[in-house]
């Protein structure tokens, strides 16, 4: 859930913050059990690979969760 927060210098921030329980439950959407590794797999090429125009959230989720379906 996105909230708003200071940083260091007092300035306010969105942050939007994404956790394994969060991939568990996409995989769960999918019908599908991943692993505590799988999930944390999925958080770390998410947050190094995402696609700033299209931004984080449960579709990609959702595609990461299927390419390990179909791997």
């Amino acid at each position: 859930m996105a909230h708003i927060t200071k940083n260091k210098q007092g300035e306010l921030i969105l942050r939007d913050d994404w956790c394994i329980e969060d991939i568990h439950q996409a995989a769960g959407d999918l019908g599908q059990k991943i692993s505590d590794d799988q999930a944390e797999d999925i958080l770390l090429t998410v947050a190094n690979n995402h696609d700033c125009n299209i931004g984080i959230n449960w579709e990609v989720f959702y595609y990461h969760i299927e390419r390990i379906e179909n791997a």
